[in-house]
C-alpha cells in the first residue's frame, strides 16, 4: 500500500515538475489521464511540499498554481464534508457564503457591464467602478482566511498551500486595486481595463475553487471543533466580504482552558520584580490594558503570546505555537529572517518602523524589541501602536 502511495506521488510530481519546466497544459492532462483516475487532495499537496523541498522558491510556485488547478480540475476525489459546515454562522458556511456572492458579483454583473463597456455602452461605466469597488472588499475574505486558517493549516504540518495561495491573494489585491485606478483615470484606456479586470476575475475564480476543493477538505481533516471556534472567535476582529454579520455559532465542544492551572487559582500568587511586585491577576489586567499590541516570539522563533489592549494587525489564536515566519507572506520572510538573525547573534537589540499599511489608513509605529536576561537571548517583543492621532499634535496638553 505504502508502495502504491510512493508510485502515486511520483508520478505527480513528474507532471507538475513537467508544468514547472514550460511543458504545455494539453500535454500535462494527458499525463494525468494516462496515470489516474482521481487524486486526493493530500496527494497534491504533498507533491507540492516536495518541490518546495527541492529548492523551489514558494512564490515561483504560485504562478504555477492555476496551471496546477486547470489539471486536476474535475479529478479530484470529493470527501463528504463535515455536516456542521452546513450550518449557518460556521466559519465555513461563511467563507463558502462569500465565493457565492462574488462569484455571483464577477459573472452576472462585472464580466457582462465590461463586455457591453467594450461595445460601446459608456453608461456601463459607472457601474464597472462601483463593482471593482465591491469586489476589492475581498481583502476582508483574504485576511480572514490568512489570519486564521493559514495558521491552523500550519499547526497541522500542511505547510506548502497556505505559501502559495497567500501569494496569489495578494497579486487578486494588487490587480483589483490597478484595475480600480484605471477606471477612475482621467483619460480611461478601455483595452488596458479589459485586461485588468479580466485577469483579476480569472485569478478570483481559480481561488475559488482551491479554496474550496483544496483548502476546506484539508482543514476538514484536521481541524477540531475548538479550532473553528478560534475561527469564529475572530472573524469579526477583521470584517466580512459582500454579506451582512453571520448568525453565531458555538462549537459543541467546550474549549479546553490552557494550561494544567487556572489563573484564578493563582491570581494572589506575587511577582516579585526589580521594584516592586504585582500579582498575577494584576500584572494580567496590566498587559491586557497597554494601550498597543504586543507578540513575544520565544527563543525559537515561535509565536508564544498576544496581549495588549490595542487592536491593529488581526491575529488568531491558532497561530500560536506556529513559527514567526509562517505569519508573513513568503516575499517578506528574508527580511524577518534577518531581523531575527541579528537578535540571535547578538548584533542587534532593536529595529523600529513606521509606515501606513494598505487598507488601514492608519499611522503605525512597530518596534522589535530583543529580549535577553543576563546575556542570553530569550526572545523577541513586537510592540505595535497606533500613532495616527499623536502625529497630529500640534500643542502642549498640561
Amino acid at each position: 500500500m505504502k508502495e502504491l502511495a510512493k508510485q502515486r506521488q511520483e508520478a505527480i510530481l513528474k507532471i507538475l515538475n513537467f508544468i514547472q519546466d514550460g511543458g504545455e497544459l494539453e500535454e500535462a492532462k494527458k499525463m494525468f489521464q494516462a496515470a489516474f483516475d482521481q487524486v486526493d487532495v493530500a496527494e497534491i499537496t504533498a507533491a507540492e511540499r516536495e518541490l518546495i523541498a527541492q529548492g523551489l522558491d514558494p512564490r515561483k510556485i504560485q504562478y504555477l498554481c492555476n496551471v496546477h488547478a486547470d489539471v486536476f480540475k474535475g479529478n479530484i476525489k470529493e470527501n463528504k464534508e463535515s455536516p456542521e459546515f452546513e450550518t449557518p454562522g460556521h466559519p465555513v458556511h461563511t467563507f463558502k457564503l462569500e465565493n457565492i456572492v462574488i462569484k455571483s458579483l464577477i459573472n452576472d454583473a462585472l464580466l457582462p457591464d465590461l463586455a457591453k463597456w467594450e461595445a460601446g455602452a459608456s453608461d456601463a461605466l459607472p457601474k464597472l467602478k462601483q463593482e471593482l469597488k465591491d469586489l476589492a472588499k475581498i481583502h476582508y475574505h483574504y485576511a480572514r482566511k490568512e489570519t486564521s486558517m493559514f495558521p491552523l493549516m500550519t499547526k497541522y504540518g500542511i505547510t506548502a498551500p497556505p505559501k502559495v495561495m497567500w501569494g496569489v491573494d495578494d497579486k487578486i489585491r494588487k490587480l483589483i486595486g490597478q484595475a480600480n485606478m484605471l477606471v477612475n483615470q482621467k483619460n480611461v484606456d478601455p483595452s488596458e481595463v479589459a485586461s485588468v479586470i479580466k485577469s483579476a476575475a480569472h485569478e478570483v475564480l481559480e481561488m475559488i475553487f482551491k479554496e474550496e476543493k483544496i483548502m476546506l477538505p484539508m482543514l476538514d481533516e484536521v481541524a477540531s471543533e475548538e479550532d473553528w471556534g478560534n475561527v469564529k472567535n475572530e472573524e469579526e476582529q477583521i470584517g466580512y466580504t459582500l454579506i451582512q454579520k453571520p448568525m453565531n455559532w458555538k462549537p459543541k465542544i467546550k474549549p479546553k482552558v490552557a494550561g494544567p492551572i487556572s489563573l484564578d487559582k493563582l491570581s494572589s500568587l506575587a511577582l516579585n520584580f526589580a521594584e516592586g511586585s504585582l500579582n498575577l491577576e494584576q500584572l494580567s489586567a496590566i498587559l491586557d490594558l497597554l494601550p498597543f499590541a504586543i507578540t513575544f516570539v520565544d527563543e525559537h522563533d515561535k509565536v508564544a503570546y498576544f496581549g495588549g489592549g490595542a487592536s491593529i494587525f488581526p491575529h488568531s489564536k491558532n497561530a500560536i505555537g506556529n513559527s514567526v515566519y509562517s505569519c508573513h507572506l513568503p516575499e517578506n520572510v528574508p527580511r524577518v529572517k534577518k531581523i531575527f538573525d541579528d537578535f540571535h547573534q547578538g548584533k542587534k537589540d532593536k529595529y523600529e518602523f513606521w509606515f501606513e499599511p494598505r487598507h488601514m489608513g492608519r499611522y503605525l509605529y512597530l518596534q522589535y524589541l530583543a529580549v535577553r536576561k543576563d546575556g542570553k537571548y530569550l526572545g523577541c517583543l513586537e510592540v505595535a501602536q497606533d500613532v495616527t492621532e499623536i502625529r497630529s499634535w500640534k500643542e502642549e496638553k498640561r
